[in-house]
């Protein structure tokens, strides 16, 4: 492509191509072209009548530059435009986010047992018992047994397996 006195011989050629595959490995045969081309077209400086692998590399050095640059300006753009915030404008994202939110909100009554007309006398004994514990941080529903907080239920089915334990088996 160019008219130079001083060409590289074919062992310098052979070198050459070496190195580009050692060193700038990360290329595709499209971007080495593209360098090439450019260098050819006097893009990366003027050609003093001589090719060689110093004035490869320089080329290469300038391409990466300007690669790199024009990477750089693609990737903010794309950033630019992908700004996520603006997806949440949406109207329906807005929506399908609200109707998640108002489901959370949904509160659910706490599971309460059926009240009992006629309990076993060992329940209304254990009835007797947890309401004379003291109340955990002033809060009516849970009484403290052995330093830990307990609603009725918990403290009923502690309470049964401690008088299980606590049988004799005569």
């Amino acid at each position: 492509m160019i008219n130079i006195d001083k060409n590289m011989n074919a062992d310098q050629i052979n070198f050459a191509a070496e190195h580009f595959v050692q060193h700038h490995w990360k290329y595709s045969l499209e971007d080495i072209q593209l360098c090439l081309d450019r260098g050819v077209a006097g893009i990366y400086g003027t050609i003093y009548n001589r090719m060689d692998l110093s004035i490869l590399n320089t080329w290469v050095s300038n391409f990466e530059q300007e690669r790199d640059t024009h990477i750089t300006a693609l990737r903010t753009e794309e950033q630019q435009q992908n700004n996520i915030y603006e997806m949440f404008q949406h109207p329906q994202v807005v929506d399908a986010i609200q109707k998640a939110a108002d489901k959370l909100k949904i509160e659910e009554a706490p599971v309460r047992e059926v009240k009992r007309d006629n309990p076993p006398q060992i329940e209304i004994a254990l009835m007797r018992e947890y309401d004379d514990l003291p109340q955990w941080n002033n809060d009516v529903r849970f009484r403290v047994y052995k330093n830990r907080p307990y609603q009725f239920t918990e403290y009923r089915q502690e309470r049964y397996k401690e008088l299980i334990e606590n049988q004799n088996e005569y």
